[in-house]
């Protein structure tokens, strides 16, 4: 008996899942939330901003500053000051503790970097930035508003 491929309908089935999930991955990896852009703009908002923490990372003078740029859009600025350039992670995390982005900042005293939010969904999310069990985060939440106008007309 030769060994060959058999177009069963489960070898078919199979084949085409795997070239669909494969797409998908890819498809969903495109939509990176960084951007790199090295003309600087003024951000026009800061986001929402819990008290800083009194913790090791703040002691050591680290900073998390999100800001968004202008008002329409849906792009935020993140700096980080990290004067003793200690190894941090930053990430990006929703409301259900997904991470959606992780990038490790090597011994950097300063980072710069900027996100595009424009395709998720309404919600909140946060921008975190870690140094061992030691975080310090900053919060964005995303609302759509939607604003109805009635009109009325008698004759």
């Amino acid at each position: 008996m030769k060994h060959g491929i058999v177009n069963t309908p489960k070898t078919v089935l199979t084949a085409l899942a795997l070239v669909l999930g494969i797409s998908l991955q890819a498809t969903a990896q495109s939509d990176a939330l960084a951007y790199v852009n090295t003309r600087e703009e003024k951000a026009s908002r800061t986001a929402s901003t819990a008290p800083e923490e009194a913790n090791f990372m703040a002691q050591r003078g680290c900073k998390l500053e999100v800001t968004q740029e202008g008002t329409e859009d849906l792009r935020f600025l993140v700096q980080i000051v990290n004067p003793h350039q200690d190894k941090l992670v930053l990430l990006i995390k929703d409301a259900n503790n997904n991470t959606l982005h992780k990038e490790v900042l090597d011994g950097r005293a300063r980072f710069l970097g900027r996100f595009n939010m424009d395709r998720l969904e309404d919600g909140a999310y946060t921008f975190e930035i870690r140094n061992g069990r030691n975080k310090l985060e900053r919060s964005v939440d995303i609302k759509t508003q939607l604003q109805v106008n009635r009109v009325v007309s008698v004759e």
